[in-house]
């Protein structure tokens, strides 16, 4: 009876907690319920489907090409800051030239590409492969791998493809040089490599 009473007495005061209590409540609330969810994007959020080809076109060029599907199943717009590809043979035939570069493409931070919630996009990269010296090292690993029983041309070599792909979860824009402990939250980084996946 006696807290009722000065509670009446000091009403702003009990009814300025109150609010300040229920406030801080919902507040948590919504912290914790928005963390979960960046949280479950961090996990769903995923490379699906990587094909990847190569075919003899006109003049007998070497066309390589790469796809992949990027798949947000989150209630996130997601930004894209890079993104990138390079396909490579490793010659293993030669230890001086190990890796021939066939083909890459990049997309700098200062070009964003967006990915719509709850969306699948799809990208698709290709090179065309025309330098006469390059072609030449194809057929020649492709000679020497079938002496050592192999049985590849130019369209069925063992390309390696690597793809990376930096975002950000574009609803928590910050400032990410002064506020540094809040990029690895918004950041997502995905990786695939063809050569890593081969069984």
């Amino acid at each position: 009876m006696a807290i009722i009473t000065k509670a009446r007495k000091h009403w702003v005061t009990v009814t300025l907690y109150v609010v300040f209590s229920l406030f801080f409540l919902g507040a948590c609330f919504v912290s914790a319920n928005t963390y979960s969810a960046i949280a479950q994007a961090q996990r769903d959020i995923a490379l699906e489907s990587p094909q990847f080809d190569a075919e003899i076109v006109q003049h007998g060029h070497l066309n390589i090409s790469f796809s992949v599907q990027l798949h947000n199943p989150s209630r996130y717009t997601l930004h894209i800051s890079t993104l990138s590809w390079y396909t490579t043979l490793v010659n293993s035939s030669n230890p001086d030239e190990r890796i021939i570069p066939l083909g890459e493409d990049y997309v700098g931070p200062t070009r964003y590409l967006e990915v719509p919630a709850k969306s699948t996009v799809n990208y698709t990269f290709w090179a065309i492969v025309s330098d006469p010296v390059t072609l030449s090292k194809l057929f020649g690993f492709a000679n020497y791998s079938n002496g050592l029983g192999q049985s590849y041309n130019l369209e069925t070599l063992p390309y390696t493809h690597e793809f990376t792909v930096m975002l950000y979860i574009g609803e928590f824009d910050h400032d990410y040089d002064r506020e540094a402990y809040l990029n690895n939250l918004v950041t997502v980084i995905l990786a695939y490599s063809s050569e890593e996946a081969a069984p």
